[in-house]
C-alpha cells in the first residue's frame, strides 16, 4: 500500500514560532512560574509536553498574579492583553501569530474609520473572539458563511453603510469568497481584506489534490483544532473515506481494507513526531 504524505502537513510558521517561544521561556525563566493564556495551540499532546516543562495553561488573566505569561498563537482579547501588560509583576511574551496580529490591526483601524466589521469565522473560536474585541462589539459581527449575512445588509437600496469584510486566518478561501460574492452587489461601500494565511490555503489545496488521488484519507490533528476540522470537511467532500484522528490509537484497521493508496495530511498544530507515529501505525495496520 502506498502512503502519500502532504508536504504541507504539520506545524505552520505561526505555531512553530509560538512553541519555540514557549520552549525558550522554559529555558530562560526556569526559576519563575510560566503560564499560557489558554492552550498555546490546539493540540493536546503538545500542550501536555509543555506542561512537563513547567508551562501551565490558564483560562483567565485574573488567575495570574505574577510570573511569565505567554500569549497563545490565536491571540487574546484587547482587554486581556491590557490587563496583563498593566501588571508590573507579569512578564508578557506575545506568541500571537503575525497573521492574526495583522487581522487585529485591520479591525482596530477599520473601527477608527467607522466601518461595520464582518468577520468570516467561528464566533466562539479564541482568534475570532480576540478580533471582535479590537472593534466595537456592537458593530462587529462574526458569521460562519453567506447564509448568516443579515438580510437588510444585502437588500438592494436598504443599506448604504460602509462595511469591511475579513476572515479568521484558518478559514477556507471558498467559503470566504462566497461571502464576498454575496456582499459585493450591495449599495454601500464594501471593503474586503483576505486575511487567510497563505499556509492554510496551500495546505487545503494540496490536501484536496491528494484526496482526489487516494482510496482513503487520514487527517491528523487535535479534535479542537479548527483548521484540522476544516481539512477533514474539505477532504471528505472529495473522498468520503476521509477520517480525522488525533493519535495513532484512533486509527481503525477496517478503514484500510481494499485500499491501495492512503493520503495523509495534518493540521497546522500537529507535531512531526505525531505524524510519523500515525504513518508507522498505518503501515502496520495494512500488513
Amino acid at each position: 500500500m502506498e502512503i502519500k504524505l502532504a508536504t504541507t502537513a504539520g506545524f505552520c510558521f505561526g505555531v512553530k514560532r509560538a512553541v519555540n517561544l514557549a520552549l525558550k521561556a522554559a529555558e530562560d525563566y526556569a526559576d519563575r512560574r510560566i503560564y499560557t493564556l489558554g492552550p498555546i495551540i490546539h493540540n493536546p499532546q503538545v500542550v501536555e509536553n509543555l506542561k512537563q516543562k513547567g508551562i501551565q495553561p490558564l483560562d483567565s488573566p485574573r488567575n495570574i498574579e505574577s510570573g511569565i505569561i505567554i500569549i497563545r498563537s490565536h491571540g487574546v482579547t484587547r482587554q486581556e492583553l491590557t490587563l496583563l501588560q498593566n501588571n508590573p509583576a507579569i512578564t508578557v511574551i506575545d506568541a500571537t501569530c503575525p497573521f492574526v496580529k495583522r487581522a487585529q490591526e485591520i479591525v482596530a483601524r477599520m473601527k477608527e474609520e467607522k466601518y461595520q466589521i464582518i468577520i468570516v469565522g467561528e464566533e466562539h473560536h479564541p482568534e475570532v473572539t480576540g478580533l471582535i474585541s479590537y472593534g466595537d462589539p456592537a458593530d462587529t459581527l462574526a458569521i460562519s458563511g453567506p447564509e448568516e449575512i443579515p438580510a437588510d445588509m444585502v437588500k438592494p437600496g436598504k443599506s448604504s453603510r460602509k462595511i469591511v469584510l475579513l476572515a479568521q486566518t484558518t478559514q477556507s478561501y471558498e467559503n470566504f469568497s462566497r461571502v464576498v460574492e454575496r456582499l459585493l452587489p450591495r449599495k454601500g461601500e464594501t471593503r474586503c481584506f483576505n486575511t487567510i494565511c497563505n499556509a492554510t490555503s496551500d495546505r487545503q489545496q494540496e490536501s484536496l489534490a491528494i484526496a482526489a488521488e487516494s482510496d482513503c484519507m487520514i487527517i491528523i490533528g487535535g479534535y479542537s483544532s479548527a483548521n484540522t476540522t476544516r481539512l477533514h470537511q474539505l477532504c471528505q467532500s472529495i473522498q468520503p473515506r476521509s477520517y480525522h484522528v488525533e493519535i495513532p490509537d484512533h486509527l481503525r484497521e477496517e478503514w484500510f481494507t481494499g485500499v491501495q493508496t492512503v493520503g495523509v495530511t495534518a493540521g497546522a498544530s500537529t507535531p512531526k513526531w505525531l505524524i510519523d507515529e500515525v504513518i508507522t501505525t498505518i503501515g502496520k495496520l495494512s500488513e
